[in-house]
């Protein structure tokens, strides 16, 4: 015969568990979120690049140490990178350097909370910062229309909030996604995560009110944000956009299929 307390109390114990780490995740969401790397980033890093540190002020009173060089005057445009949710600037020198050497201004914006910067990531603090970095370019005498922003996984929302507001040479998103929301409860199907998430970043929601042409870049063996994500904001953009989906490429080796070469070309096209 069925033990029917011994049952329920199995499912006790499996409920309390389940609830515990409901409660476990919605309080350290975003130490899952965002993996900074808090170092000084040394200059071997940026060493032979002709990139320099420099600080670019907040609106809520924050210093943001950041990688900047100028364009070449026959090129006139500049480059904003906001990278992804891990790492700090350091790390991606080397894949913007084919940009730097075609003549290019670059700025790689750090986070606050990342490298040596104070502060602690969220959302609305890091839209804090790419706007910092628009009004740094600004005070450079740089035009909004000579400005490419290019935002790389988490940076595509970051990019995304600045094309609604600004119109720039062009937007470029690497490994988009519609929001935080869907890839979570992608990720942890068992939950009603999408409920939960404090930084949604919703991209779908806003990628019809950028004025800038756009460029999509995502791969297909992409398991950290599926390319159906990328694929549903290219369809849900307006024109003009294009977008390079590599059959081959995961999350973070999308420049070792040439991707740099045809980035180059499409904006030199452009």
């Amino acid at each position: 015969m069925i033990d029917k307390s011994k049952i329920f109390t199995i499912f006790s114990y499996i409920f309390i568990l389940y609830i515990s780490l409901l409660v476990l995740i919605f309080i350290f969401q975003r130490s899952l979120m965002y993996f900074p790397i808090k170092e000084k980033i040394s200059k071997s890093f940026y060493k032979n690049t002709q990139l320099n540190m420099i600080d670019i002020n907040t609106s809520d009173g924050l210093i943001l140490k950041s990688l900047y060089k100028k364009s070449e005057t026959n090129i006139n445009k500049t480059i904003l990178v906001l990278h992804g949710n891990a790492g700090h600037i350091g790390h991606r020198v080397n894949k913007f350097k084919p940009f730097i050497e075609k003549g290019y201004g670059l700025l790689l914006l750090e986070y606050r909370g990342y490298g040596e910067n104070k502060g602690k990531p969220n959302k609305l603090g890091l839209y804090k910062d790419g706007e910092a970095a628009i009004n740094y370019l600004i005070n450079q005498k740089i035009k909004t229309k000579n400005i490419v922003v290019y935002g790389e996984s988490l940076g595509t929302a970051i990019a995304t909030n600045l094309s609604t507001n600004y119109s720039f040479n062009m937007t470029i998103l690497e490994a988009p996604f519609t929001s935080v929301a869907d890839v979570v409860q992608k990720r942890y199907w068992i939950f009603p995560a999408k409920y939960l998430v404090l930084d949604d970043f919703d991209i779908l929601g806003i990628i019809k009110k950028i004025k800038s042409p756009l460029l999509i870049l995502h791969g297909y063996k992409d398991y950290v944000i599926n390319i159906a994500f990328g694929k549903k904001i290219f369809k849900a953009a307006p024109n003009p956009k294009k977008a390079i989906f590599v059959q081959n490429a995961g999350h973070n080796n999308l420049f070792e299929f040439n991707l740099a070469n045809k980035i180059l070309n499409f904006l030199e096209k452009y």
